[in-house]
């Protein structure tokens, strides 16, 4: 799926590292800094990666999805 398609409140059916699938409540889609490392200045912040912070439905964990190719499909 693309990162425009995924909302905050919604369900998705997500593909694991091991190849299994689960379903997941989307409950904050939010950002992580990127930054470089500059010699003599120090850091610079030079945007914005996504994080999905998830709750897996089948055991009520809080997860963190890193990328919005893992959402499949809506559920």
């Amino acid at each position: 799926m693309l990162q425009s398609e995924i909302q905050a409140g919604g369900t998705y059916e997500v593909r694991w590292h091991d190849g299994s699938f689960t379903a997941v409540r989307v409950d904050v889609v939010g950002g992580k800094p990127i930054t470089r490392y500059i010699p003599g200045y120090g850091y610079e912040q030079i945007g914005r990666g996504k994080r999905y912070h998830c709750t897996n439905l089948r055991t009520g964990r809080r997860v963190i999805v890193k990328s919005a190719a893992k959402f499949r499909r809506a559920v």
